[in-house]
């Protein structure tokens, strides 16, 4: 992904290519490619490919496995019941299990094909097929089971789009408890199996390729019929999944998934750049909609970012959260495997999650996957009224929305993480940085830990990215950031709630005084550090404000005291920096960063150079807004360790804007190219990867 050549690309070269082939390029009779804005199809590609490959490993290959979970919108009561649905699609076998249902009552398995009721919403409806498979019996264990073979005639016609436990003689639109659907990854695997295609008509199998009686139970395909992961499909999608997080509003408030993770600002917000919007602007609507005044902190949200988060359940006190980044989420948001399964993380609480979201890795409901993320955002942000009743105060999203903003999501920036060890900097201060952040404990001498010598930082952080070098998937840490002395937030608001982490259970002992009630364990997860630079202030809090004092608070009692401090097997990750080591990371870590806003900015511009109108402009413009990012990052810490690259990246930028301003056609994409081996040469300069 950084690939480097020790030469710069000569632009005069650049140039007579693109004007021999250029000609072509603006047939108007040619439709328009989709809007994709910082979406990917070759990202979204290489994350089903990997996902895929797990699957198969496993040996279930025909096996379809869907976890079953309370919904806060969708269950008619609460509980911590959970389950599993496993269905053979070769033998038509199913298996339900379920564990922590209330001891009164029986329940049963229903199967929900989503026909478009009146609101095509995810939560069954009249209009839509429902099939019952049976009750569920009790086990000596305290759990509750049951297994069955479905009917192949009965199910004639129908597609498996949600699987229900409801109590025992109630319609699952009103008794529902526990609800689970296939994700984008299962029914964009299955859709394209030749199986799969065989049994919708699409194409006759293989003769090596064995039918599968129940391939028409299959989830609906999410792409393209023919292949579901066709280029051309998957951009059609992710243009979906866009178009629903930058317009729709879910009937609600007036916001919209954009309205805190802002396309042209890393799918993020910060305190900057809330300065410049204005007063209506729907990020403010608790300062302008009286039924919505709790809604959020005004003082929070303007001088520190903050967003108001009932993490722990709307009936305990809302935390202050700063708005997570949504770039590169396929690289941070596996869950770690415990020992006690088989893996080697620390905590199997973990793993009741799906994935490892939000700021303390519990962040979304129900299962805690990507694809029910958005369904808490709308519950939590966009509702037109704090009672939060669903179809009143917010539509719920259709299956279709939900699976279209997951793809989209997971297209966005980064599908994989650097490898440490083929870069090497141009800069012998950059390249300090990377020996000091890329080792993973204190050496030891004659059985003395040696603190200073490290950072530390590639135990949680292994190659600048959001997964430990151990588990290989995100981890989540108590690293004490909510016992730092004097929080921000806490001075403006004395009476804020402190933030537990993960996990919900009270402590009495939380906060700096260790006086405090919270809900949580302390632990919160590891973000990626390759955009780190772009997404200032920093921690879930926004308590510190530059990459600097983020650096530097590792040296202070709050982490070098805590749980993170040392590891399960004893290992001393203590801290110790002098202020030219903090120096070092930090440009290492900008270096990283500027690297990926060229990536990012040269992918959209060769995008923008595709579309026409309005979808040409608004790409470009988010190109621009990575450059300006890469040149902002580098000149952030003060020192400049790449003078020229800076020039490189300064005189792409004004081309940028030069073709911003021009019409579409030859000379716009001659300034576009232009500026495009201009960032090439910045690269250069910065950064040479070896074989």
């Amino acid at each position: 992904m950084l690939s480097c050549p020790r030469h710069l690309i000569p632009v005069a070269a650049v140039l007579a290519l693109v004007a021999a082939l250029n000609t072509a390029c603006f047939d108007e009779s040619q439709p328009d490619a989709p809007m994709l804005g910082h979406g990917d199809a070759a990202a979204l590609r290489s994350v089903l490919e990997r996902w895929k490959t797990r699957h198969e490993q496993r040996g279930e290959a025909e096996t379809l496995n869907v976890s079953l979970v309370p919904s806060p919108a969708l269950s008619a009561a609460r509980t911590q019941g959970r389950g599993e649905l496993r269905i053979n699609l070769l033998t038509g076998a199913v298996e339900v299990k379920a564990r922590g249902l209330p001891a009164e009552g029986n329940y049963e398995v229903w199967l929900a094909d989503n026909r478009g009721g009146a609101s095509q919403a995810v939560k069954p409806e009249a209009g839509d097929r429902l099939i019952g498979l049976g009750m569920l019996t009790r086990k000596a264990d305290g759990g509750t089971m049951l297994r069955t073979t479905l009917d192949r005639a009965a199910l004639a016609g129908f597609e498996l789009d949600q699987a229900i436990i409801a109590r025992c003689g109630e319609a699952p639109d009103r008794g529902g408890l526990l609800f689970g659907a296939p994700n984008l990854m299962q029914r964009a695997y299955f859709s394209s199996q030749p199986w799969s295609l065989t049994a919708r008509g699409d194409t006759p199998a293989p003769a090596t390729v064995p039918a599968l009686p129940f391939a028409f139970l299959l989830p609906k395909a999410a792409v393209a019929q023919t292949s579901a992961t066709d280029a051309a499909s998957l951009e059609q999608l992710i243009a979906r999944g866009r178009q629903i997080f930058v317009e729709e509003t879910f009937d609600g408030n007036g916001r919209t998934c954009a309205t805190c993770h802002r396309p042209d600002n890393n799918h993020t917000i910060d305190p900057r750049y809330i300065a410049k919007l204005p007063p209506s602007d729907p990020l403010f609507v608790a300062e302008y909609n009286p039924d919505l005044k709790e809604l959020e902190k005004p003082a929070l949200l303007r001088q520190m970012g903050l967003i108001l988060a009932n993490v722990d359940g709307f009936d305990k006190p809302g935390v202050m959260r700063s708005v997570p980044y949504l770039l590169a989420l396929p690289t941070s948001i596996d869950v770690e495997v415990c020992a006690e399964h088989g893996g080697k993380g620390d905590f199997c609480e973990d793993e009741a999650f799906a994935n490892a979201l939000g700021w303390s890795g519990d962040g979304s409901p129900g299962s805690g996957s990507l694809r029910e993320f958005a369904l808490g955002a709308i519950i939590q942000h966009m509702p037109k009224t704090l009672n939060r009743v669903p179809q009143v105060d917010f539509r719920l999203p259709t299956d279709e929305e939900l699976t279209a903003l997951e793809a989209y999501m997971l297209s966005l920036g980064r599908s994989k993480d650097i490898d440490l060890a083929k870069l090497s900097f141009n800069s012998p201060l950059v390249q300090q940085g990377k020996l000091l952040f890329d080792v993973k404990e204190n050496p030891v001498r004659n059985g003395e830990v040696i603190l200073g010598e490290t950072a530390n930082c590639n135990g949680c952080h292994q190659n600048a990215g959001a997964n430990s070098s151990t588990t290989h998937a995100n981890p989540t840490r108590d690293t004490g950031v909510e016992n730092m002395r004097d929080p921000p937030a806490f001075l403006l608001d004395p009476g804020l709630a402190v933030d537990g982490g993960f996990g919900k259970n009270e402590r009495v002992s939380c906060g700096f005084s260790q006086d405090r009630p919270c809900y949580g364990n302390g632990r919160f997860n590891t973000p990626p550090l390759i955009e780190a630079a772009d997404t200032a202030p920093y921690f879930h809090n926004n308590s510190v404000n530059t990459l600097e004092e983020a650096i530097a608070s590792y040296n202070g009692d709050a982490f070098n005291q805590s749980p993170g401090a040392k590891t399960s097997s004893g290992k001393d990750r203590r801290v110790k920096l002098e202020s030219s080591q903090v120096t070092a990371i930090a440009l290492f870590l900008r270096t990283l960063n500027a690297l990926e806003n060229i990536r990012s900015s040269n992918s959209l511009s060769r995008k923008s150079m595709g579309l026409r109108g309005k979808n040409a402009r608004e790409t470009l413009k988010l190109a621009m807004a990575d450059t300006e990012d890469a040149i902002e990052v580098l000149q952030g810490g003060t020192l400049l360790p790449y003078p020229e690259a800076l020039a490189r990246l300064e005189e792409a930028l004004a081309l940028e804007k030069k073709a911003l301003h021009t019409e579409i056609g030859p000379l716009r994409n001659l300034r576009l190219n232009k500026a495009i081996a201009l960032k090439l040469q910045a690269k250069a300069l910065m950064v040479t990867e070896q074989p």
